[in-house]
């Protein structure tokens, strides 16, 4: 399986889940709920429920609220960006603060960790380099005229995508630009890059195909793919209605799938913008979305998120339970993890559907959810972040709907093997016949050559005893005439006598 490199940041999409968290809060702050009927008659407070049981820790540090997150590759750091121009980098390991990175003049839109270094993009157009451990900024970038919104380092190239209609791609040593990709006619949201060695596959010939892939998303409605060495658009992906807003590949590298504004997911053909299949069944904009194997996980704005076959088209799950916007996701060892806009996060048996625990502490809505070894890192709107424990989720995975598909599994496995042992019995049966019938061939052959000369001799002895027998009788009627003729005459005699 390859690794591609996915954008990861925010667009208006912050701004869009703050507006719409605090219409929900005002709407349902206080009311009839909140209170029950006491013992003694009188209307009292219901007491609050525990809905921070499994929650470890809540990182406090910023000022405003959250937009974006990431973790490095060990899942001991995350970095966060928010409204208050700050990254802050955490370590989960210990649960407390790290580094503050202090030095963009507006609001943080993207963030990345790799390796020993950080990157973050800002509303103020640049993009900057530090170093984790000193949190000093190495590298300050420059050259887009309007708000960055995603980022990709690879180590050897620096990927940037903004509302100036424009992607770039820098040497991230020293900030120096090479390439700038034009042609978008609206701004750009995600970015994906996906690098040679995983481009080329055992299937294609081309030697040309064998090339670096950077692929971009844009509020124009159409993605695409650019030429690494010139930096000229290769394939624009054609046939949405509506702005792309997340992008995905599936694990060979050559099939791309476009989330969009106009309510579905569209599949690709990578290499020649071909599109495969239109996947429609969500009511409002698709948010996010996470390829694993052959099926495919999306989050939207309609409140629920989806499970698709991406072969072909169907949806075999809704996840249900999400009062607002999903706004991310995702898949690991057989569950299913969502970040939503009613200030939760959730947990769901992505095989059944069945919603197995609610993750609730968080004031305003969550930005970004990440998973680390037997933990879940929320970040949030209301400035936070949370550390939930997930060690013991898989083990409380339900049966529900399990059962009824491992039945239906197993028996769609006996009919297949009864109907391939039957098809096998009658490819016997006719090849016995077949044999059989061979043999009575061949068998009455050879008792013909056998039977051939005793046959040719009695037919040539019966020809000769039928020549015999009628030669016998044809001397014998004239012997008799003759006798006849002598007794007249005798007659004749005595009578004249």
């Amino acid at each position: 399986m390859f690794k591609f490199k996915m954008g990861c940041g925010t667009s208006t999409k912050a701004e869009q889940l703050k507006n719409e968290d605090e219409k929900f809060n005002k709407d349902n702050k206080g009311g009839e709920d909140e209170y029950e009927i006491g013992k003694d008659g009188k209307k009292v407070k219901k007491k609050k429920k525990k809905d921070d049981e499994y929650l470890l820790q809540t990182l406090q540090g910023h000022k405003g609220g959250i937009n974006c997150m990431g973790t490095n590759e060990t899942g001991q750091y995350i970095i966060t960006g928010s409204e208050d121009k700050t990254a802050i980098i955490w370590d989960v390991n210990i649960k407390k603060l790290f580094k503050v990175l202090k030095g963009h003049k507006s609001y943080l839109t993207c963030v990345q960790l790799l390796e020993e270094y950080a990157y973050t993009g800002s509303a103020d157009k640049t993009v900057r380099k530090w170093d984790i451990q000193t949190g000093h900024c190495e590298v300050v970038i420059e050259g887009h005229a309007g708000p960055i919104n995603r980022l990709i380092c690879t180590g050897d190239f620096l990927f940037t995508g903004s509302y100036d209609r424009t992607a770039m791609c820098w040497d991230p040593d020293d900030g120096e630009l090479l390439h700038i990709f034009r042609g978008h006619k609206r701004g750009i949201t995600p970015l994906m890059y996906i690098p040679a060695e995983d481009a080329l596959k055992d299937d294609v010939t081309d030697i040309d195909s064998n090339k670096d892939m950077f692929i971009t998303g844009s509020a124009d409605g159409t993605a695409k793919s650019w030429n690494m060495d010139s930096g000229d658009c290769e394939v624009t992906f054609r046939g949405h209605k509506g702005g792309i807003l997340c992008l995905s590949a599936d694990s060979t590298g050559t099939v791309l799938f476009t989330g969009s504004g106009d309510c579905t997911v569209r599949s690709w053909n990578i290499t020649n913008g071909d599109q495969f299949k239109v996947f429609e069944g969500h009511e409002s904009a698709i948010v996010c979305l996470q390829v694993i194997n052959k099926l495919m996980y999306t989050g939207s704005s309609d409140q629920r998120a989806k499970c698709w076959i991406t072969e072909f088209g169907d949806c075999t799950r809704t996840y249900d339970g999400h009062k607002h916007t999903v706004s991310s996701l995702r898949f690991r060892d057989g569950l299913l993890y969502t970040g939503c806009g009613d200030n939760s996060a959730r947990v769901f048996d992505a095989k059944s559907g069945a919603l197995k625990r609610t993750f609730k502490g968080h004031d305003f809505c969550i930005n970004a959810i990440a998973l680390v070894p037997n933990r879940m890192i929320t970040a949030s709107h209301d400035a936070t972040v949370k550390i939930w424990d997930i060690e013991d989720v898989k083990e409380d995975i339900t049966n529900f709907g399990e059962d009824d598909e491992d039945k239906e599994k197993e028996e769609k496995k006996k009919k297949k093997k009864a109907e391939k042992e039957r098809k096998e019995k009658e490819k016997r049966e006719k090849k016995e016949r077949e044999k059989n019938k061979k043999n009575q061939v061949e068998s009455v052959e050879m008792t013909d050559q056998t039977s051939l000369p005793e046959k040719n001799e009695f037919e040539n002895n019966e020809k000769q005893g039928e020549t015999g027998s009628t030669g016998s009788e044809k001397k014998d009627p004239e012997k008799g005439a003759n006798d006849t003729d002598d007794d007249i005459e005798a007659i004749s005699r005595d009578m004249g006598d």
